[in-house]
């Protein structure tokens, strides 16, 4: 199964929540998102998600 990581840098605008919301409807794709604007990021878990996820896109 394909995966992506989201990764949000700032608040998700429509336009993001939409394209999540699609990909996450896609039955061979595996979404997953990140968001950094809550709390402490564990970066070191987020290098980890990077390299293990096919795609990453970052908003």
């Amino acid at each position: 199964m394909t995966s992506v990581l989201h990764i949000l840098t700032r608040p998700a605008d429509d336009w993001v929540r939409a394209t999540i919301e699609a990909q996450s409807q896609l039955p061979d794709l595996k979404v997953e998102v990140i968001d950094l604007t809550q709390g402490t990021p564990d970066y070191a878990a987020l290098i980890e998600r990077v390299f293990a996820s096919d795609s990453v896109a970052s908003w």
